[in-house]
């Protein structure tokens, strides 16, 4: 979908190791992303549940960050959205309801954050697998040109 819209520069955009020299950037957008749903979390108040845009900045740090990055941000996703709920007085009818709503959502932050970056690690070993093998195929074909 994304090759259809943007074409070739698509498959550059969505390497995880595009921002391999600025790594920085890439946390400190997921963390502005993260500020920016927290506050409108808290402002929309507990009804207009933000959960699902909280995967966002989690993708953005592990694919483009890593594992540790991508950890990092799903501990701060499950923070944000405990801070949030807390100061929206969302009404649980057992008080530790809370803490197992943040603990079911923490689990699902690290869940996405543990499969992308697994999932960017096999995209980045796959890469060297090609790599080599094309370094040995053209390998062989001088030494085919040679014995010939």
């Amino acid at each position: 979908m994304w090759y259809a819209l943007f074409g070739h520069n698509a498959r550059r955009l969505l390497h995880p190791l595009i921002f391999e020299h600025h790594k920085a950037a890439a946390i400190l957008t997921s963390g502005a992303v993260l500020i920016i749903l927290c506050l409108l979390d808290y402002l929309t108040g507990y009804e207009f549940g933000f959960f699902i845009f909280y995967f966002i900045p989690v993708s953005i740090a592990a694919w483009y960050g890593g594992k540790i990055e991508g950890i990092a941000m799903a501990v701060l996703c499950g923070i944000c959205w405990y801070i949030a709920d807390l100061l929206t007085h969302h009404p649980y009818s057992r008080s530790y309801f809370i803490y197992w709503e943040t603990f079911m959502r923490l689990v699902s932050f690290l869940t996405t954050s543990l499969t992308l970056s697994q999932i960017r690690g096999m995209v980045l070993k796959e890469e060297q697998l090609v790599s080599e093998l094309l370094l040995a195929r053209e390998e062989l074909s001088r030494y085919q040109k040679s014995g010939s």
